[in-house]
């Protein structure tokens, strides 16, 4: 499949977010165990699964490819926290998250604008976003 016709139904093609973006975010966003922390498009919950080892914060990952969400699921599994992050299998541009108190975006740029409004929309002033 081109990467036209991925964008067409997907926010990004997967591109895993890697261990130094994930270093970076974390130190910018510093979540508590307080939180609630989206990724949206979480791809392989490798962000997620960072989050929720090192700060034991409540965890949602969106996702569409089916693929993808049983990766993420395997990882969380293997990574021992299935208590504290869960993934949903679904499209972002539908998906509740206005229980986040902090979301985590690593998409193209045309993902991000179909998101962003959204996403500051619905929720108040102490939101935490991470754009990469």
């Amino acid at each position: 499949m081109t990467t036209a016709a991925v964008l067409a139904t997907n926010l990004a093609p997967f591109n895993p977010t890697g261990d130094g973006a994930i270093q970076v975010a974390m130190d910018m966003l510093r979540p508590q165990k307080s939180d609630v922390v989206y990724d949206i498009g979480c791809g392989d919950a490798r962000f997620l699964v960072t989050a929720a080892v090192s700060t034991g914060c409540t965890c949602i990952g969106i996702e569409y490819d089916a693929d993808l969400v049983r990766r993420a699921h395997l990882s969380v599994e293997q990574h021992h926290v299935v208590d504290l992050v869960s993934i949903r299998h679904e499209d972002a541009t539908d998906a509740d998250f206005t229980d986040a108190t902090l979301i985590f975006l690593y998409l193209v740029p045309r993902g991000i604008q179909a998101l962003l409004p959204r996403s500051v929309q619905a929720h108040h002033e102490a939101l935490r976003l991470h754009l990469s």
